[in-house]
Parts: C-alpha cells; sequence; structure tokens
C-alpha cells in the first residue's frame, strides 16, 4: 500500500511541480498548474509548516481526500482516467477549504501577504486612454498597451461619457464635435506627413529603403498622435497580484467618471473567476470617494483671495524644474553606493567624503563606473541617496510614455486646456500648421465649455498635444536609466527633450556623477532609422542560422 502511495504521489508531484526529488541544498522548484486560491493557501500553508512545499501541498490534499473518503491512490486513478482537466480535479477537492482559509486568514485577519500568492492575466481592450493612464500608474502590475508610434488608430472607436450624452444639447454636440474634428484630421494627417516627409526626404543611396519607410511612418504618427482624444480606445494586457488587483478595483468603484466604475466592476468579475474569495472586500469605498472633493477645497482655501492665473492658449511650450535634491548629492551618492562594503557607520562615509575634493571624488566614481557595460545599469546603491522631484508642464501624448517609469512617484493634475498645446514641427513643414491650429483652438474652446459642468470628463476631449502639469521624483539610479532610454535618438522628440533637460538638471547637482549618463543631446531626423535597420541586421542573421542549422523558412 505504501509503494502505492509513492507512485501514487510521484505522479502527481509531477504534474503540479517541476521537481519531484529534493535537492539536499538549494532545492528549487517551480509551482504550477495549481487554481490560483489554492495557490495563494498553499503559500500560507507553508509559512506555517515545517514541511517542504510539496509535502505541504500533498499533506493538504490527502486530509481533503480523507474527508471525501478517498485517499491519495483513489485520486490518482481518478486523475489518469478522467476527462477533467487535473486542475480541475485538485478544485473539487481543495479549492472549498482553500477559501475557507483565505476567508480566515487574509480577509478576517487582514494578511494581505497571501492575496499576493494569487496572480491573474487580464486583457483590458475597448477602454480609454484616460482610464488607461489613471490605472498604469500602479506600480506593483506589469502592462503591455498599443503602441502610438507602431499602430493606426484610424479604427478606434471612442469612449462617449455617458453624463454628458444624457445632458443632451449643447453638450453632447460639443463633445462629439471635438471627437469627429480631431479624429478625422489624425486619419488624414498620418498619411500627409508621412508622404511629405518622404518626398522631402529620401532615402539616401545605400540605406534600406523598407527600414526608411517604417522610420518615416513612425516620425508621421510621432507627430499625428497629438491629434488624438483621451477618449479614443485602446487595448492592453495586464498581469497583477490579488492583492494588487482588489486595490484598483476600490479605487475604480470610488471614482467619480462612469467608465472608470464601470470597468471597476467588469475587472472584479473577471479576477473573480481566478479568485473569489481573495477580492471580497473591493468596493466602493466613501472616504476614497470624497477625498478628490476634499482636497479640491483645500486648494481653493489656500488662493481664496489670490488673484486668478490666466490661461494660456494656442501654442505653447513645455517647461521643467527641480524642484528639490538631496543636499550634498554627490558625497550621498558616493555613500549609499559603498556601504555594504564598508564595514563604517553612514555617519563615517559621509565625514570622509566630505574630506575629499572634486577631482578626488571624481575618482571614487570613475574606478566604480568606467567598467560599466552598454547593457548595465547604474549599481544599486545609487537608490540610497534620496530623490529629485521635478514639476513638468509636458504634453499628455508624451506623459504616456513618461508615466511608464512607475518606480519613481508621480502625480498629475487634471487634463486641462489653460497650458496651451504643442504644435508638431512636422505640421509646420508639411504646410498642415493652419488647420492643425485651428482645430486645436475648437477643441480648447469646446473642451473649456464641457469643463464649466464636467471638469473631469471634458478631459475626455482634450487632445493628446495640450499640456499637462506633473510631479515626477526619481532617485539617481533609476533618473540613469530613464535619462539613457528616453533621450536615444528613436525616441519620441517630446519626451527627449523631458530627458535631455532632467539630465542637465542632474548635471547641475551632482556633475561628476552625470558625466557617466550616456545621454544623446544632438538633434536627430529620423532617429528611429538606425533600429529599423538594426532590427532588420538581427532578423537577418535570425534566419542564417536558422538555415544553417537545417530549417527550411
Amino acid at each position: 500500500m505504501g509503494e502505492t502511495k509513492d507512485k501514487s504521489a510521484g505522479a502527481l508531484l509531477a504534474h503540479f511541480f517541476s521537481r519531484v526529488e529534493a535537492r539536499d541544498h538549494g532545492d528549487v522548484h517551480g509551482v504550477r498548474a495549481l487554481p490560483q486560491e489554492l495557490r495563494a493557501t498553499l503559500n500560507g500553508l507553508y509559512s506555517r509548516s515545517s514541511l517542504s512545499m510539496r509535502q505541504t501541498f500533498l499533506d493538504r490534499l490527502s486530509k481533503g481526500l480523507a474527508e471525501q473518503g478517498r485517499s491519495l491512490a483513489d485520486f490518482a486513478r481518478d486523475f489518469e482516467a478522467a476527462d477533467k482537466s487535473p486542475e480541475d480535479l485538485l478544485s473539487s477537492v481543495l479549492v472549498e477549504k482553500a477559501g475557507k482559509f483565505l476567508r480566515t486568514y487574509a480577509i478576517d485577519h487582514g494578511h494581505n501577504s497571501l492575496r499576493e500568492g494569487a496572480v491573474v492575466q487580464l486583457a483590458i481592450e475597448n477602454v480609454s486612454q484616460l482610464f488607461t493612464r489613471f490605472v498604469q500608474r500602479e506600480r506593483r502590475a506589469s502592462f503591455e498597451e498599443s503602441s502610438t508610434r507602431y499602430i493606426s488608430f484610424a479604427r478606434e472607436g471612442h469612449w462617449r461619457d455617458p453624463d454628458i450624452v444624457a445632458a443632451g444639447e449643447p453638450w453632447s454636440t460639443l463633445y462629439d464635435e471635438v471627437i469627429d474634428r480631431t479624429f478625422a484630421f489624425y486619419q488624414e494627417s498620418v498619411e500627409s506627413l508621412r508622404k511629405h516627409l518622404l518626398a522631402t526626404r529620401p532615402c539616401p543611396a545605400g540605406n534600406d529603403a523598407k527600414a526608411w519607410e517604417r522610420a518615416a511612418r513612425a516620425e508621421a504618427f510621432d507627430a499625428a498622435r497629438y491629434l488624438l482624444t483621451p477618449a479614443i480606445h485602446t487595448k492592453w494586457g495586464m498581469i497583477a497580484d490579488a492583492r494588487t488587483i482588489a486595490d484598483l478595483v476600490t479605487t475604480l468603484l470610488s471614482h467619480e467618471l462612469s467608465e472608470f466604475r464601470l470597468l471597476g466592476e467588469r475587472i472584479r468579475e473577471e479576477a473573480e473567476r481566478e479568485f473569489p474569495t481573495l477580492l471580497a472586500h473591493a468596493a466602493r469605498n466613501d472616504f476614497l470617494a470624497a477625498t478628490p472633493a476634499r482636497l479640491h477645497g483645500i486648494a481653493d482655501e489656500l488662493f481664496q483671495e489670490a488673484e486668478a492665473v490666466p490661461a494660456r492658449r494656442g501654442p505653447s511650450q513645455g517647461e521643467l524644474r527641480l524642484l528639490s535634491s538631496p543636499a550634498d548629492l554627490e558625497v550621498h551618492l558616493l555613500a549609499s553606493l559603498v556601504y555594504e562594503e564598508a564595514g563604517r557607520s553612514h555617519a563615517e562615509l559621509v565625514a570622509a567624503l566630505h574630506r575629499l575634493g572634486d577631482a578626488e571624488r571624481e575618482r571614487l566614481f570613475a574606478r566604480a563606473l568606467e567598467a560599466r557595460g552598454p547593457r548595465d545599469a547604474m549599481p544599486e546603491g545609487f537608490e540610497g541617496a534620496g530623490m529629485l522631484d521635478f514639476e513638468v508642464l509636458v504634453d499628455f501624448g508624451a506623459y504616456r510614455d513618461i508615466g511608464r517609469h512607475r518606480k519613481g512617484f508621480q502625480q498629475q493634475q487634471t487634463l486641462t486646456t489653460r497650458h496651451g498645446y504643442v504644435v508638431p514641427e512636422l505640421f509646420e513643414d508639411a504646410g498642415l500648421g493652419e488647420r492643425y491650429r485651428a482645430i486645436l483652438d475648437h477643441a480648447a474652446e469646446s473642451a473649456a465649455r464641457l469643463a464649466t459642468r464636467w471638469p473631469r470628463a471634458a478631459q475626455y476631449v482634450i487632445p493628446f498635444a495640450f499640456l499637462q502639469r506633473v510631479r515626477l521624483q526619481f532617485d539617481a539610479r533609476q533618473m540613469a536609466y530613464f535619462c539613457e532610454l528616453r533621450s536615444a535618438p528613436e525616441g519620441h522628440f517630446s519626451y527627449r527633450e523631458v530627458a535631455i533637460r532632467m539630465a542637465e538638471a542632474l548635471e547641475a547637482a551632482a556633475p561628476r556623477y552625470a558625466r557617466w549618463l550616456r545621454v544623446c543631446k544632438d538633434r536627430v531626423f529620423l532617429g528611429r532609422i538606425s533600429a529599423e535597420e538594426d532590427r532588420d541586421a538581427r532578423r537577418t542573421a535570425r534566419e542564417a542560422r536558422a538555415q544553417s542549422q537545417g530549417y527550411q523558412l
């Protein structure tokens, strides 16, 4: 009987774990194909037991089967013969017990770490860019979204805010006219700008014509996307644990905008298919719902008797301001860098570094960083030197990309037309600047009228070109990553400018550190071209390797 049980246990373990045999040291193995709530439960039980993960699984399964008058051997026979999947068979024994465990510990006792053991992957499609930007601030999830650089949005739909639609005339017409006019010009301008680029900058002899064409198309999209509005539909994938999903659902259900509340319900509905117990408390929160109005009231009180700031209409320019940075930043960067290996207190390190001159600190940075390769991140110790706090006036289109750097702290003010809008040079060069400005001036007027009644819903019809005030905090390591990545020649011209100006601010605060940042400050045309040519070269090399190994392409 014992031998049968061992064989049964081995077969089960082989399906649900990547390794069955234990190692004396470093016994690393993957857990797979478990229902999500059982996965979370297994983590919780494992942390409260002296048994291994595999033994914990078998122990809990044996107890669940015993309550049904069955054994592991019985389950193994069902496992081999049943039409149901192994996961379904496991659910019939353990998922209800897992739910009881999770309700006790994760819900009643507030052990939120158990929620992190269950993960869901969701596809979120046909949702607005406004909703997308709000959700993707979440630092604990992973997102992949449709690119406005590589994908035409010419066939996408738009969100019509139901409160504005229900209000009727003139409000619904104001809303629709902005969307219709900006979107029609977007569709037209993509092709017009692409043709203009290829006519004025034909592919030079010796360059790859297809790569040149793709680069010109991306450049046209980069400019044309300024005509898109946050109402435009997009799609994205999200991977997050149950704790993050629960927090997100609560926030969305407490939001003022109808779309956010609707999607909060739909995200909860789909996530509950994977882990129903873990979202038990995800619901509207009265404190969260009332907080925006309360904070708005505080802000109004602060400026009750101040003169109103005049709105800027028409074309405008972005701004970047360094609000604060750590004092003696270079000293603290070096102190944090060597702290783990120093065997001295932080205060002793800071004092020793203060005694050094600029040339000696320069030598220390060089010693630490001169061997850094092209794909190497800055050392992790640089994160411990404090945060640099920036306020940026940047177009909403660029913020879509900047906002992906969620490791830093971000705040974005409500999107408005009062700061003016960006005019891409390409529209002027192609003779489309006058039409572009007329359409954005009309959008500004309509959005401002809508904002008198619906300041948040009016955001849906404010094109990407309009400037928005945001606050960004990065540590010096994350700043290096941001500035190097976003200043690259293939980057969008707007966020390249932000990255370059951030790097310049860092140069003023910590010049001996900043000199090791690989920032491209050159003005570039069709900066994507080298990346496209590199892509073609890599594909050709892959195909050659495959053919040399006998694969038919």
